[in-house]
């Protein structure tokens, strides 16, 4: 193995095309040269200097990880700190397209209409509008990077987001727990039931604000229970 290759560790056996060119960053430069976009790819700060690389303009930022795991292009599309689009792309190039819309100034809508593999446009418009109790449900509920936590919690939150009186609540995971608040933002209350999936896939357990463990159940079974520690 090449010192290139050496420094990649066992991620180098994902990405034999990126080892070749040395790293992720002239990688990305070479598909926007290719594709004729006057983009400049640069190193991301804090990130592994092989397996990451980004391009702004203002304060639009496109940042590209590559997961050490599987061969995965995880593109986070960014205005300031806020991360409004992100999703697994195929390949560079897709990577490459979708970040030259953003940069572009392209509304986070339309960026996700003409590239789904960063979510729904309604997901991408929940963020924009900083709604964080939609997003969230729409993330939750779309799953589309396939999150483990999001997968243990489908069945359950495939039922619950068409609920209305768990709609209007802001959910959110602690671990591989879900939870609700009434709260938005931090810090979210705790008087509210939660659902902890089991190592069973599709199987939960429902924890009362008061301490009380219910019996595992089916998603069914959790959505009727959590409905009835909610007040109405």
């Amino acid at each position: 193995m090449t010192d290139t290759g050496e420094s990649w560790g066992e991620a180098a056996g994902w990405y034999p095309d990126i080892v070749a060119v040395g790293d992720t960053c002239r990688a990305w430069q070479a598909e926007f040269d290719r594709q004729g976009l006057a983009l400049r790819a640069e190193p991301r700060e804090g990130g592994d200097p092989h397996r990451t690389a980004t391009v702004s303009a203002g304060e639009s930022r496109a940042d590209l990880l590559l997961s050490p795991w599987q061969r995965r292009f995880w593109l986070m599309l960014r205005s300031g700190r806020n991360v409004l689009l992100s999703g697994h792309a195929a390949d560079l190039a897709e990577a490459a397209g979708a970040a030259r819309l953003w940069l572009a100034g392209t509304r986070p809508g339309e960026v996700a209409a003409a590239w789904p593999f960063l979510g729904s446009v309604a997901l991408a418009e929940a963020r924009e509008r900083d709604d964080r109790r939609e997003a969230t449900w729409l993330s939750l509920y779309e799953n589309h990077r396939g999150d483990p936590i999001g997968v243990r919690l489908r069945a359950f939150v495939a039922l619950a987001f068409h609920e209305p009186r768990l709609r209007v609540l802001r959910p959110y995971t602690s671990h591989w727990t879900l939870r609700f608040s009434r709260t938005e933002k931090w810090p979210y209350c705790r008087d509210l039931p939660a659902v902890d999936p089991v190592a069973t896939p599709d199987r939960y357990v429902v924890l009362t604000a008061d301490g009380r463990v219910h019996a595992e159940t089916d998603a069914a079974g959790a959505l009727r229970l959590v409905l009835a520690e909610v007040p109405e």
